[in-house]
């Protein structure tokens, strides 16, 4: 095993490695991607990378293959389309990769594919920024008279569903800021000014957070405000449903006994299981009584970091004088 584990620790950022080639050189260019991202964390990207972890290239390696896999699907729908249609913009060094782009008869249609943990209910507007991006600099090659429209395809392969999110054009409105933004990360490359930042719910796992002013005086955007109140929400409700489920439970176990195979007429399966008794450690007796025995079976124990979110009762009402 530690062959193979010393083995893929080097195969698998050399495949990371190979599968990003045709994006060339990025510190010498602002993709989409990073337009569409904190400016701060795009230009450190490029001045002072730092190496991912396996854990992180592996993710990296769920979105190649999730667009490897669909690229077999439309093949084998009979879709026409590019992939990784590379467009430079005329006037700065701003370049996008589009995943699938889907031609017509002077039409265009942008695909943008996500792979992620879980789909979200809207796309993030970091993920229609970059889409945004690519169909204004396909709009900028093929002129104003062709038909452009966009897509992000969001797929969770663990769970195996995909959605897509329709219905984009290009906008000369949302384009312009989006290329300035652009302008700025490469001023901020060749050190002519200090990058912005864009605080998101990305910042939780940037490289570059120590240090970022964007958290010296930290201000939560909208956007983490509402998860935080999505799962303050939903850890009310376990709450709730754990009380109700405590008592159904034993009910149930008293119902079927230590061990049980069935299905209701429902269709829902039923089985109960008995843990045989069995034995544990008195650590605290062991390291009061043989505190070397103690010491020399211990090990290493990783922390962690918890997470507390209630909601606080409204502040009283000033008394009258």
């Amino acid at each position: 095993m530690a062959r193979l584990d010393d083995f893929l620790k080097k195969a698998i950022p050399a495949h990371q490695q190979k599968m990003s080639a045709h994006l060339g050189d990025r510190t010498r260019y602002a993709g989409a991607s990073d337009i569409a991202g904190c400016p701060r964390k795009a230009v450190l990207g490029k001045l002072q990378p730092v190496a991912h972890s396996i854990k992180q290239q592996l993710v990296f390696a769920r979105g190649h293959a999730a667009q490897a896999m669909f690229r077999e699907f439309f093949l084998s729908g009979g879709a026409t389309f590019q992939e990784e249609v590379e467009i430079c913009h005329p006037s700065y060094d701003i370049v996008c990769h589009i995943d699938f782009l889907f031609r017509g008869k002077n039409r265009f249609h942008v695909v943008e594919m996500k792979s992620t943990g879980g789909i979200p209910e809207e796309p993030y507007g970091s993920w229609v920024d970059q889409l945004h991006v690519q169909m204004g600099l396909l709009r900028i090659r093929e002129g104003e008279k062709a038909e452009i429209g966009g897509s992000i395809l969001a797929v969770d392969l663990n769970k195996g569903e995909y959605r897509e999110f329709n219905s984009y054009a290009p906008h000369p409105e949302v384009f312009t800021p989006l290329i300035e933004r652009g302008s700025h990360i490469l001023s901020a490359m060749r050190g002519e000014c200090e990058p912005n930042t864009i605080p998101s719910i990305l910042c939780g796992h940037c490289s570059y957070r120590t240090g970022c002013p964007a958290h010296w005086d930290q201000e939560i955007p909208q956007e983490v405000t509402d998860r935080v109140a999505d799962y303050e929400s939903l850890d009310r409700q376990k709450k709730a449903l754990e009380k109700r489920m405590d008592p159904l439970k034993k009910e149930l176990i008293s119902f079927f006994g230590e061990r049980f195979q069935g299905i209701t007429d429902t269709g829902i399966a039923v089985a109960t299981t008995t843990v045989a008794p069995g034995e544990t450690v008195d650590s605290t007796r062991l390291k009061k009584d043989f505190p070397d025995v103690y010491r020399a079976c211990s090990k290493p124990k990783a922390g962690y970091t918890k997470l507390e979110v209630r909601q606080l009762p409204p502040a009283p009402l000033a008394k009258a004088a």
